[in-house]
């Protein structure tokens, strides 16, 4: 493939891959069927009594079996201040989540000692007229303030490792755009000196 259609298909692919991650950007919170952190803020009473899914930041955890959770905007302001009842809930308890067809028939109560204070949640339950929220389902996403350091620390190593295994097998080739075998190279001397050895006297002309 010549260089310019090589050069070429990679614009455009870019492009495509840019454009789908601008139109997901910006159509994120219309198609998100829970409310976000600005609509929360600004219309709390319409979302009362709605069985919906939050991500906040754990402020306490109390041994009332509650939890302290705060949630915020894009702009990562405080834009509620929720106290989640993470205890045992009902034997039947109905959780008709907009956008799934899941039904959960007993509440998932959260360990205490799961989370600590800078930790995130996610939290999935009735919202309550008096800022508290009764959840049907609580999951941890980071345990404490350094579980995001670490899981980001790991990634990193890992797509470093990755990367320098690729290149110790692999070398990037400017003319072609492309990568070839370090191998490449080498076993191409190697074929070049076994066809001079099966000359007659190892002559690199051809002559006696």
């Amino acid at each position: 493939m010549r260089l310019a259609v090589r050069a070429t298909v990679a614009v455009v692919l870019l492009a495509g891959v840019v454009g789908l991650c601008v139109h997901y950007g910006a159509t994120y919170e219309e198609n998100w069927p829970h409310p976000t952190g600005e609509q929360l803020d600004a219309e709390y009473d319409r979302h009362v009594d709605d069985q919906v899914l939050l991500f906040g930041e754990v402020k306490d955890v109390n041994p009332d079996e509650t939890v302290e959770v705060h949630v915020t905007d894009s702009a990562d302001e405080v834009v509620a201040e929720l106290e989640v009842d993470v205890g045992p809930g009902p034997e039947e308890t109905n959780a008709d989540s907009p956008g799934t067809d899941s039904i959960r028939d007993e509440a998932t109560p959260l360990d205490p000692s799961a989370v600590e204070p800078g930790g995130t949640v996610q939290v999935y339950g009735e919202l309550e007229e008096d800022r508290s929220m009764t959840a049907d389902e609580v999951v941890v996403v980071n345990s404490g303030p350094d579980a995001a350091t670490y899981k980001h620390g790991v990634s990193l190593l890992g797509i470093l490792l990755a990367v320098g295994y690729f290149f110790r097998h692999w070398r990037p080739d400017g003319r072609r755009l492309g990568f070839e075998p370090r191998t490449a190279g080498k076993t191409e001397r190697i074929g070049a000196d076994a066809e001079l050895e099966q000359r007659p006297n190892g002559s690199r002309n051809g002559n006696g």
